[in-house]
């Protein structure tokens, strides 16, 4: 496999990656907002899934600077 190959792979399993961790996000902010648990968890359980997005995110974003700029 090539490396464009591979890199387009990376940056699929990146994006799958990142929509679960949005759903999660997103799904937490619902309950949070409904009152179906209790608050701290929930808000703890958004702020952990906002930093992982943020990580996703920024590394996303690397790579695809990388694979412009050297690919």
């Amino acid at each position: 496999m090539s490396g464009d190959g591979l890199l387009i792979l990376a940056l699929a399993a990146l994006a799958i990656y990142t929509g679960m961790h949005w759903e999660r996000a997103r799904r937490n902010v619902t309950d949070l907002r409904l009152g179906r648990r209790r608050i701290a968890t929930l808000r703890r359980a958004a702020v952990r899934e906002r930093g992982h997005m943020l990580v996703v995110t920024g590394t996303a974003a690397l790579a695809f600077f990388l694979a412009v700029r050297y690919g």
